[in-house]
């Protein structure tokens, strides 16, 4: 399974275009550690790619296209750890900003809960984020779409592709993208996301008025160099957990280079 995400990373105000670059460049966190290309195709049933994922938005100076895509790609087994019945066993999660093979591998692997995606709204208080929700599916091609706007959250569907993915209140690893700016808007819905923390909620609101939440565990980074396989990131974990994804870094020739993951398991 490849995710490969093209989309460019244009998401700003064409006045402001340079002073939002020379924010951008003060987004950068170090990184002590990079994810290995090799490391990460180990980890799914199926490889997933991604150069970028849900980040500056709109119409691109270049071609623009989408987030991730999925392109077929030699399948491995997974090793499927059991479900804990809603007792959360602790999990190491490694020091420093840089997102690790062990912090993925951590959270173990289950069946992905599926059906019709029920949520309205994403309510972050932390970070003030309060947004609709667009449903993308990720087809036999692998593409992840872009959000529809701004101030859009796409959650994916990856029921074509097993042990990817999640379904809130079912279980699995719900995968959730937002632009972090956008072009002729500014910041947009998760310009914030790179404050949240570990304990902080997460919240998605369903269309029946209830709502499921997610404590953060980890808010970590990876560089698009070394990354051509997101398998280990969108894969089913054995807790029902939420990952939220967005850019980060520097931008620089229409990109950032990095990306913002932020985890966190259903409380």
């Amino acid at each position: 399974m490849h995710v490969t995400n093209t989309q460019d990373d244009t998401g700003r105000t064409e006045a402001g275009e340079a002073s939002a670059a020379a924010d951008a460049r003060t987004r950068r966190r170090p990184y002590a550690r990079r994810i290995a290309r090799a490391a990460i195709l180990m980890l799914g049933a199926a490889a997933l790619v991604a150069t970028a994922a849900a980040c500056g938005g709109g119409k691109s100076k270049s071609s623009q296209t989408s987030t991730p895509s999925v392109g077929a790609s030699s399948e491995a087994t997974a090793t499927q750890t059991p479900a804990s019945a809603g007792l959360k066993t602790p999990i190491a999660i490694s020091p420093g900003d840089s997102l690790t093979l062990a912090d993925l591998a951590a959270r173990g692997s289950s069946e992905p809960g599926r059906g019709d995606f029920a949520g309205e709204r994403l309510v972050i208080p932390a970070i003030g984020v309060d947004a609709p929700f667009s449903v993308k599916a990720v087809g036999t091609d692998g593409q992840m779409p872009n959000p529809d706007g701004p101030e859009d959250v796409a959650y994916y569907d990856f029921s074509q592709w097993p042990l990817k993915g999640g379904l809130p209140g079912r279980g699995g690893n719900v995968v959730l993208a937002g632009h972090v700016d956008y072009i002729r808007y500014g910041p947009a819905v998760f310009w914030r996301l790179r404050e949240l923390a570990p304990g902080d909620l997460v919240t998605i609101r369903t269309k029946d008025g209830s709502e499921i939440s997610y404590k953060i565990e980890f808010n970590k980074t990876i560089d698009t160099g070394d990354v051509t396989d997101w398998s280990g990131i969108v894969s089913s974990t054995a807790d029902e957990s939420l990952t939220l994804i967005t850019c980060t870094g520097q931008f620089e020739a229409g990109h950032y280079n990095s990306r913002e993951i932020v985890w966190g398991r259903k409380v």
